[in-house]
């Protein structure tokens, strides 16, 4: 075997999965959204054509870290030091405006990439309705399209809130 085999092959995968660790270092570190951005109002109603381009663009963009389901179980996700957001976690998602949830898919942090340029702005706007419904599956087909994204599910009264 040629060495240049064995560095790609050997070698590779577990420089992977050591600049993973390297990047994900500070992922224990709370990831403040700035105020102006976790304000920001989804422009895009969260009706059933979002939801299913908002699925469409999980499946291609997200599932592979995050899971199929948003469980944060994806075959990526063995591979990440820091294991990704599960978004089925209500509790988290219910304190995430759409606003945060923009800014962080566009930012990116650790092995998750910045969506800025892979994605277009509406596009990002689709995909946080859809994460909104995976911590409430039951809610994804009661989003009503006012334009203001989907609704939020306050825990402690078990209402929804736009």
């Amino acid at each position: 075997m040629k060495l240049t085999s064995v560095i790609r092959w050997g070698l590779a995968p577990g420089l992977f999965v050591g600049l993973t660790g390297l990047l994900w270092a500070h992922g224990d570190k709370a990831w403040p959204v700035p105020k102006e951005a976790a304000a920001r109002k989804n422009p895009v109603s969260a009706g059933h054509e979002s939801l299913a381009q908002g699925k469409s663009l999980y499946e291609k963009n997200c599932a592979s870290c995050h899971g199929p389901e948003g469980k944060a179980d994806g075959p990526m996700a063995a591979h990440l030091l820091e294991k990704p957001s599960d978004f089925t976690d209500a509790h988290m998602m219910g304190e995430m405006t759409d606003g945060g949830i923009f800014w962080k898919m566009s930012e990116g942090r650790g092995p998750m990439p910045s969506f800025k340029k892979l994605l277009s702005e509406r596009d990002r706007w689709i995909l946080v309705n859809y994460l909104k419904t995976l911590a409430h599956p039951q809610h994804a087909d009661s989003h009503e399209s006012h334009g203001h994204g989907a609704a939020k599910h306050d825990e402690h009264s078990g209402q929804h809130k736009e």
